[in-house]
């Protein structure tokens, strides 16, 4: 009783906020199955906020007698129109803007509830039994939720975590087979690959407090890893990863003026995207020229100012995203493409 309480008296007097989930897109593989695991959360905490939000307004509907709903009513509306699109969301940029979409609705219903308590002597221990009452009698659909968003987090985590163990075996077996000594980095990566069962356990058990224990343990071998594989790569001539590097910048900057052209094409304002990407472009042709001169501590100075300007470009994307301009394919386009950039300064970070 006391936890549902506690749950009452959030949703009643923050209603402002659900659970958000920091996480990075390594891949793709990766960043939809923590997008499902972030829609199935999503699903199941929104269905306990409309659950007490109808319960408010059946209050406040019954205290001011029918005068004092229309705002909360035209607000939950706005609520249940924003939920139903979560199964749409493919991205983390995507569901971000949902969250504060949410936020900011709720923000305003809570305040809402708050004038009209106010202004119909509304008694708020009674409006506190009301939504207990209302989460008691939908508790089997929001149990439903709740254990739907359970197997999905144990499913998809577990799945993270075998991608990512069999992304970096794959890493040491082609180092290996070019002649480098792996024995560290397998050492370390084997204990990684061994908090597998406890992870497990802790998702089967659902306890947040062992799932997180357990993350930290994995994230503090995995910069041990990192670390040992970023001396590895050190190894590896200077010529061949400004070399890569090169190539893959070739193709971000091509894709991203692909991106800037077709948003131009829709009208959109792309003057400040084309200051960005002009100024990667003109970064992009010093690394190489440096590389071509066999300057490679040159190219490498390049390559990082290249980064910078994939980060400022990331950023751009995510606040046209969010700025509401666009919509359908488009919109999901330019989002993948900020998660890739993301990506893609995730691995410069890494390796020059």
């Amino acid at each position: 009783m006391m936890q549902k309480s506690v749950i009452v008296l959030i949703v009643i007097l923050a209603l402002s906020s659900t659970c958000v989930s920091v996480v990075s897109a390594e891949d793709f593989p990766v960043l939809d199955k923590e997008v499902e695991i972030r829609q199935a959360h999503l699903k199941w905490t929104a269905a306990i906020y409309e659950t007490s939000m109808n319960a408010v307004i059946a209050y406040i509907d019954e205290i001011s007698e029918g005068t004092g709903t229309s705002e909360l009513i035209s607000l939950r509306d706005d609520f249940k129109a924003q939920t139903e699109k979560i199964g749409t969301l493919t991205t983390h940029v995507a569901l971000n803007n949902a969250l504060r979409q949410l936020a900011q609705i709720t923000t305003d219903f809570r305040l809402e509830t708050r004038k009209q308590m106010d202004e119909h002597n509304g008694r708020y221990l009674e409006l506190v039994n009301r939504v207990e009452t209302a989460l008691d009698e939908n508790q089997e659909e929001l149990d439903s939720l709740k254990n739907t968003y359970w197997e999905k987090r144990e499913e998809n985590t577990l799945a993270i975590f075998d991608i990512r163990v069999n992304r970096a075996q794959t890493i040491l077996d082609t180092l290996q087979t070019k002649g480098y000594d792996t024995g560290e980095a397998q050492k370390k990566l084997d204990e990684i690959k061994a908090k597998r069962s406890g992870l497990e356990a802790a998702l089967a058990a659902k306890d947040n407090l062992a799932i997180a224990q357990v993350h930290l343990e994995i994230l503090s071998l995995s910069k041990e890893l990192a670390r040992i594989v970023r001396d590895l790569q050190v190894m590896i001539p200077q010529e061949v990863r400004v070399k890569h590097w090169l190539h893959v910048g070739d193709r971000v900057v091509a894709w991203t003026a692909t991106i800037i052209a077709e948003l131009e094409t829709l009208g959109i304002d792309v003057a400040q995207l084309q200051s960005i990407h002009s100024q990667a472009e003109t970064d992009l042709e010093k690394a190489h020229d440096a590389f071509d001169a066999h300057n490679f501590d040159e190219a490498i100075d390049a390559l990082n100012d290249l980064k910078t300007d994939l980060i400022k470009l990331r950023d751009a994307y995510e606040e046209l995203v969010f700025s509401g301009v666009l919509s359908g394919d488009m919109k999901r386009t330019v989002e993948a493409t900020s998660a890739a950039l993301d990506d893609t300064i995730k691995d410069m970070d890494a390796s020059i």
